[in-house]
């Protein structure tokens, strides 16, 4: 970090570089980068990346600071021919640490609305968040790693807002639309990416069935389904149990794998189809229409080829 921001102060939380950091900055750009020597740059600014959420504000301003540098590096100054596996995959890795503005942006909002709504707002503009994305996200191990770290943190949003919600229900819809939109975005930019009739890197089939699984668990566990669906979970096996139904002090408890797997999600599909839950449903419905929104949003992002 400190070879990326040598001096500067932080003000009205915003990093502000000194002139030291600015020439590191301009040195940077007008280096002759080599394939290894970009990818030991990337894994730099991939690593500083995980400081944004640090405790010390200054350490977090920085970060993001050097965030948004190196989002406006990898568009400006690398060719998208340039860009080799590694490099990437460490992209994607930064990007992954900017969750509440991917997830923003999936959900319509943008970094260059005003008033600011995103630290990275003022610092990166949509194009540069965008385009980046769609450079990195033909990677299948890149894809995987903003898959994978955007359910983890829609997963851990509904673990937030559902012990203070007013109105359970309407609250975990709200959740499981804005990881459905996140789901979609990722998937319609990864479709543009791909091109007509070829195979993207997000299989939304997958994550479909991961989210709607899930919900199911989710819905369950705030005490939304209803007596008869949560019989089915203990007889509706041949006449058992389902594999994640247990009692916990003689509390019909669902349980789930923690990160939820398409291979586990489908034992929960089965459990649906067995009681039609309205509150399921539901969450079904909800799960769709998210998707299709951020689909909507992918396929229309603001890149630089």
């Amino acid at each position: 970090m400190d070879y990326l921001t040598p001096d500067g102060e932080t003000s009205d939380g915003k990093w502000m570089p000194g002139e030291q950091t600015q020439q590191r900055w301009e040195a940077l750009e007008e280096g002759h980068w080599n394939s290894t020597s970009l990818e030991e740059l990337t894994a730099a600014m991939a690593a500083v990346s995980t400081m944004r959420t640090d405790q010390d504000e200054q350490t977090a301003a920085k970060a993001t600071w050097i965030v948004a540098k190196s989002m406006e590096f990898a568009v400006g100054q690398v060719p998208l021919k340039d860009y080799t596996d590694t490099m990437k995959q460490n992209l994607a890795a930064l990007l992954a640490n900017s969750p509440k503005e991917l997830a923003g942006l999936a959900s319509g909002d943008s970094l260059d609305a005003s008033p600011p709504g995103y630290d990275l707002s003022g610092l990166v503009t949509d194009t540069q968040f965008e385009t980046v994305l769609y450079r990195v996200i033909d990677d299948e191990n890149a894809a995987d790693t903003l898959v994978t770290t955007m359910l983890q943190y829609h997963h851990d949003q509904v673990g937030s807002n559902m012990p203070t919600a007013t109105n359970l229900e309407a609250t975990l819809r709200g959740n499981y639309r804005n990881a459905a939109m996140t789901m979609g975005y990722l998937d319609g930019i990864a479709e543009l990416r791909a091109g007509d009739n070829t195979p993207d890197t997000v299989d939304g089939a997958d994550i479909d069935t991961v989210l709607r699984a899930q919900a199911y668990v989710d819905a369950a566990n705030y005490g939304l389904l209803s007596d008869a669906t949560m019989e089915a979970a203990a007889t509706g096996n041949n006449g058992g149990p389902f594999s994640f139904y247990t009692e916990v002090d003689g509390q019909p408890t669902i349980t789930a794998p923690d990160p939820m797997t398409p291979q586990a999600a489908h034992e929960y599909i089965n459990w649906e189809d067995l009681v039609h839950d309205s509150v399921m449903n539901s969450l079904d419905i909800t799960i769709a229409t998210g998707d299709q929104t951020g689909r909507k949003q992918g396929h229309g992002a603001k890149i630089t080829k």
